[in-house]
Parts: structure tokens; C-alpha cells; sequence
């Protein structure tokens, strides 16, 4: 009779240590199924520059708009071919060739060009064309500028996306 608690107690403690152990081997894997999707990359986009074509292209007075198109693009669930990124425009500098985002630093309109300036139509924002520089209107900054690089004769685009409506350059 003396020794009835202690076998209770074992079996109160040995019952404990089997029900955590079970606990751990269910829980663990679904904490991992939680946590996860949070270091995961779920969206992917080119990190590869663009091939845009050949730079004779894009020489001459006015500037040439182009889409910008991946060639695939992955998220979560599923991959898709040739996504429009967005628009650049790409205009000879002196002897080089840049590139600013065709999509308005302000709310983020298209922005086109009417000959002497680039312009957003949505809030009459007006940009240089020499620099993209804000002129007038309610955008905070100038157009924002994009990686270009001419290799073999043809002109390769980073893109990028950049917060809208704040004065400073800043990744999206």
C-alpha cells in the first residue's frame, strides 16, 4: 500500500511526457506550415535585365515608349509567360541612352509625352524631358529613372517599382 502513490505518480507523469510528445510531433509541423510562407519568396519578378531590342532602336530626337514584358513571372500558386511589367521611355542622352518609368511618381497614371514634355493626364503632372524632372503638378518627384545597359548592341532594362506620392525614390 505504501508504494500505491508512487505508481501513480509515475503513471500521472509518464501519461504527461506521452501527450506532450504527442503535442510536439502535431504541432511542430503545423507550426511550420504557419510560419513558413513568411520566409518563403511568393511573388518573383526578372531579375535579369530585359532584352528591349537593338539599340539603333532607339536612336533619334523623340523618345520611344515600350512595354516592359517578363518572360515569366511566379507566385504562390502558379508561373505565367509574358507579363507587362509596366512602360519605360527610352530617349538618346548625348551618346548613351536612359530610361525613366512610364508610370507617374504622383498616383501612379501612365505619363505620356506630348512632343516637348513628358505629362501624366490624371493630374496634369509635368516632367523635363531632359532629366524627368517635376515641372509642375502635384507629383513629389520626378520621373523615376530605370537601369540601362547597351550589351552587344542591345539595350538591356532592370524594372523597378517605386512607392508612389513621397518625395524620396523608394522601392516598392
Amino acid at each position: 500500500m505504501a508504494d500505491q502513490p508512487d505508481r501513480r505518480g509515475f503513471l500521472k507523469v509518464a501519461t504527461c511526457a506521452l501527450g506532450g510528445g504527442l503535442g510536439l510531433v502535431v504541432a511542430a509541423p503545423v507550426l511550420r506550415f504557419v510560419i513558413d510562407p513568411a520566409t518563403q519568396t511568393t511573388v518573383t519578378t526578372p531579375s535579369e535585365p530585359i532584352d528591349l531590342g537593338p539599340a539603333e532602336r532607339f536612336h533619334g530626337d523623340q523618345p520611344t515608349r515600350v512595354e516592359i514584358v517578363a518572360p515569366m513571372i511566379k507566385d504562390g500558386w502558379t508561373s505565367a509567360r509574358d507579363v507587362v511589367l509596366g512602360a519605360a521611355w527610352i530617349q538618346q542622352k548625348g551618346d548613351k541612352l536612359v530610361a525613366f518609368s512610364a508610370v507617374c511618381p504622383h498616383l501612379g497614371c501612365g505619363v505620356g509625352y506630348d512632343g516637348a514634355q513628358f505629362q501624366c493626364p490624371c493630374h496634369d503632372s509635368k516632367f523635363a524631358r531632359a532629366d524627368g524632372a517635376a515641372q509642375s503638378g502635384p507629383s513629389k518627384r520626378g520621373l523615376d529613372p530605370l537601369d540601362l545597359k547597351v550589351v552587344d548592341g542591345r539595350v538591356k532594362l532592370t524594372w523597378a517599382s517605386f512607392k508612389l506620392d513621397q518625395a524620396e525614390r523608394e522601392l516598392a
